[in-house]
C-alpha cells in the first residue's frame, strides 16, 4: 500500500520523540507516531457474553523502542512518576499509586541494569547502536506505566487494547484480517515463530524494528505489530471479567496481584497471536518477549 494512501497521525512533541530521528516503520516516520482510535461497542475476546463500550481514544502505530526508552533512561530518575500521572481519565483511581515506589529502580544505574534480563535477547544497549528502532523488552508493568505516564500518556486499558487489535465491532481475529472467513496469517504480517535466527534458541534478532510488517500486518487504525513481536502489558490487573464493560479496567486483584499483557510474541507460534489472546503475570517480571505501546485521551 502506498503512504499516499495511509494517512497517519503524529505527535513528535513528546519528551521520547524531541530530537530521535525518524526512521520507524516503512515510511521512516516518527517513532512517537500517535493514531487516533474511533470509539464504539464490540465483543471483548469475541465473546458475545462480554460486550463493552470504547471511548475516542488514541494508540501509538509503534511499540515503544529502545529509542524512546533511551529518553527515559537518560532523565531518570527525575522522569519517575508522582501520584496520579497516567491516569486514564475515565476511570478513578487508575492513576500512578507512591505505594508502587519502590517496585522502580533506584536510580539510573540500575535501571539499565534492570534492562538487561538477557544477555541473549535484551534490545538494549548502554550506547545508541543498531537496535535503535527496535522495540525494548525487558520491561516490568511498573516500568511501562511510568515510561507512558513520563511521555504524556498512558497505558491503555485491556478493552481499549483489544478494540484496536480487533478492529472494534468488526471483531477481527488477526489485526490485518477482514471479516469474514479471513484467517491468513504467515510471517509476511507477523513477527513470530524467531524468523531471523536459525538457532535452536531465540536471540534479539528475532526482535525486528518496530513496523518491520507493515502496512500488510496493521490493524484497521493503522497500529503495527499488535500480533507477535512483543507481548504488551496494559492498564488491568488479572481476574474475573466484568460482564458490561463502559470504559472499564480491572484493578482489583481476584487473588494475587497480576498484571495483563496481550498480542503474543516473537518467541510465539501463530496460535498466541489472536487478538483476543491474553494472559496474566508478575507486574515485577522482566522478560524479553514483554514491551509496551502508549495510549493517549483527545
Amino acid at each position: 500500500m502506498d503512504k499516499d494512501y495511509y494517512v497517519v497521525g503524529d505527535r513528535a512533541s513528546v519528551r521520547s520523540c524531541r530530537g530521535l530521528p525518524a526512521k520507524c516503520g516503512p515510511w521512516e516516520e516518527d517513532c512517537c507516531t500517535n493514531e487516533p482510535v474511533s470509539g464504539g461497542s464490540f465483543d471483548r475476546f469475541n465473546d458475545s457474553d462480554f460486550p463493552a463500550t470504547v471511548s475516542d481514544f488514541s494508540l501509538d502505530r509503534f511499540e515503544v523502542t529502545v529509542g524512546r526508552f533511551r529518553a527515559f533512561v537518560k532523565a531518570y530518575p527525575g522522569s519517575r512518576p508522582i501520584r496520579g500521572a497516567g491516569a486514564h481519565p475515565l476511570i478513578q483511581g487508575s492513576g500512578w499509586d507512591p505505594a508502587w515506589d519502590g517496585e522502580l529502580p533506584r536510580d539510573q544505574a540500575e535501571l539499565r541494569e534492570k534492562l538487561k534480563c538477557s544477555p541473549s535477547r535484551a534490545t538494549w544497549t548502554e550506547s545508541p547502536e543498531e537496535n535503535e528502532t527496535k522495540p525494548i523488552n525487558c520491561v516490568t508493568w511498573f516500568m511501562a506505566f511510568a515510561f507512558c505516564a513520563w511521555d504524556e500518556g498512558r497505558l491503555p486499558t485491556r478493552a481499549e487494547w483489544n478494540y484496536a487489535a480487533a478492529g472494534g465491532e468488526q471483531q477481527r481475529m488477526y489485526p490485518w484480517s477482514v471479516p469474514p472467513g479471513d484467517t491468513t496469517i504467515d510471517n509476511g504480517y507477523a513477527v513470530y515463530g524467531c524468523p531471523a535466527d536459525e538457532q535452536p534458541e531465540c536471540t534479539a534478532a528475532d526482535v525486528l524494528s518496530v513496523g518491520s510488517k507493515s502496512p500488510k500486518g496493521d490493524g484497521l487504525w493503522h497500529q503495527a505489530d499488535m500480533a507477535g513481536s512483543l507481548w504488551e502489558w496494559v492498564l488491568d490487573m488479572g481476574g474475573s471479567n466484568p460482564a458490561m464493560c463502559d470504559d472499564c479496567a480491572q484493578l482489583t486483584p481476584a487473588t494475587e496481584p497480576t498484571r495483563m499483557v496481550c498480542g503474543g510474541g516473537y518467541v510465539n507460534d501463530s496460535s498466541y497471536l489472536r487478538t483476543a489472546k491474553h494472559y496474566k503475570n508478575d507486574p515485577a517480571k522482566r522478560q524479553a518477549d514483554q514491551g509496551v505501546r502508549c495510549a493517549s485521551t483527545p
